[in-house]
């Protein structure tokens, strides 16, 4: 095509049309073939330019009634090596200026689904499948943004976003996302997190292994890296807060049905120089009203689970309690000690037993049970006070001298091996005495005399204490 100094002469090679029923007439451009060395190369370029290089365009055809025409383009194929490569790419930049985009999209819908876009490397009957890389360009200032975006609906629910590996009749392949390295500042995030919604629940985000049919599924693991100068980065699980009940934060085991359930083992590291760190169980607190409970609860079986207190040093337990126990037999001693009162209750009997007897030290001993009674109040010479300790007042006003009383006491805290103090007091103008306190089952016998030369001018009281 001739030159001149407006525009260059225009090239056009066209098919012819068909107005019939017939396809239009097919346009070939085709390098030669060689029997014996490489075949001849077939180049599309557009013409340079002062300002802006001329365009490539290549369309497939219109189609008003069907589909529009396709472009295909693929490497030749090679018959005992390999087929050719394809490569499309931008040319570099020049002296200024960035290099130019690369965009690959399919075109919009107007009633259906939009075109896919499909990029993936071939299949092979015996090597390894065609590796796939998407990287980005670096630079001396950020290095390039990568994103991928499922699509969004103004209607519907937006699109999924799927990451997998392939599968293998070896082991699965491994999908590795690591966030990049950093030389005077931090090393890259990675982040994972659900979507938002304005009007329902936030997406959620699951992380879970895989699943065996045959042997154990696979390890779920959450460490972070070790530092060799300073600390290790800290490892957090919570959940959000919330003007209403913020999230449960759950940890357990999964069930079993013929062994074990798994274990749940919380530990602070270890330390060489200073002291081990501690484990902290904090309930949450509240400015207003209740604070949260810490509970500790063993497993239930035909016998319930126990939860046990473990020597450092020797793994040994030294403490359990259970719902029947409270053991600390593994203490060679212990203390407890508070600034205010401590209540011990039971419902039925408390025991204190110990080898070399038990010490109260210079402390006041009170609160124990007292009752009183009148003897002859229902019975003539017989009252009834339930008590360990108590006080009775005799049914006479008048004993005279070297007379005597006999008091049967009824106590169901006396047993036969009951040691019963009984000391008398109010007494007027005479001296009675206790000659005999009997222990019997539910009941003492008690006899008293006035060793006075003179009558008791009104009634006397005693004293008892029953000690088992």
């Amino acid at each position: 095509v001739g030159s001149g100094d407006g525009s260059g002469g225009t090239f056009s090679v066209v098919a012819g049309d068909s107005s019939g029923s017939n396809t239009g007439g097919a346009a070939s451009v085709i390098a030669g073939s060689s029997s014996s060395s490489g075949g001849g190369s077939l180049s599309l370029a557009s013409g340079a330019g002062n300002t802006v290089g001329g365009a490539v365009t290549l369309d497939g055809g219109v189609g008003t009634t069907a589909l529009g025409g396709s472009i295909a383009i693929s490497s030749g194929v090679g018959t005992d090596t390999s087929s050719g490569s394809v490569s499309v790419s931008t040319s570099n930049a020049g002296t200024s200026g960035v290099s130019g985009d690369l965009s690959l999209s399919t075109g919009t819908a107007s009633s259906g689904t939009s075109g896919d876009v499909s990029i993936g490397s071939g299949s092979s009957a015996s090597g390894s499948g065609g590796n796939f890389a998407i990287s980005v360009g670096s630079g001396d200032g950020s290095g390039g943004f990568l994103s991928l975006d499922s699509g969004v609906s103004s209607s519907g629910s937006g699109g999924n976003l799927s990451l997998s590996s392939g599968g293998g009749d070896a082991a699965g392949g491994d999908i590795s996302m690591i966030g990049g390295s950093g030389l005077s500042l931090s090393g890259g995030s990675i982040s994972l997190s659900g979507g938002s919604s304005s009007s329902s629940s936030g997406g959620a985000v699951s992380l879970s292994s895989g699943a065996s049919t045959s042997m154990n599924s696979g390890i779920l693991s959450f460490t972070s890296n070790t530092a060799p100068s300073g600390s290790s980065g800290l490892l957090s699980l919570s959940t959000g807060s919330s003007s209403a009940s913020s999230g449960i934060l759950s940890l357990s085991s999964g069930d079993s049905t013929t062994s074990s359930s798994g274990s749940i083992s919380l530990s602070a590291g270890d330390s060489v120089s200073a002291s081990g760190s501690p484990i902290n169980l904090n309930a949450g607190a509240n400015t207003g009203g209740l604070g949260g409970s810490v509970y500790l609860k063993a497993g239930t079986g035909t016998s319930s689970g126990s939860v046990y207190f473990v020597n450092p040093s020797t793994n040994s337990n030294f403490g359990v309690i259970s719902d029947s126990t409270f053991d600390f037999t593994g203490l060679s001693s212990m203390s407890m000690v508070v600034s205010g009162s401590v209540q011990l209750t039971s419902s039925t009997t408390m025991t204190l037993t110990a080898t070399n007897g038990i010490s109260l030290g210079d402390s006041n001993v009170s609160g124990f049970e007292t009752g009183s009674g009148t003897v002859g109040a229902i019975v003539s010479g017989e009252v009834i006070v339930n008590k360990m300790a108590g006080k009775i007042t005799s049914e006479s006003s008048i004993l005279a001298a070297s007379d005597t009383d006999t008091i049967t006491l009824y106590n169901s805290r006396v047993t036969t091996s009951s040691l019963v103090m009984v000391n008398p007091s109010g007494a007027s103008n005479c001296q009675p005495v206790v000659y005999l306190a009997a222990p019997a089952s539910g009941q003492v016998n008690i006899g008293v005399k006035n060793i006075a030369g003179t009558p008791c001018n009104q009634a006397y009281s005693l004293s008892f204490l029953v000690i088992n």
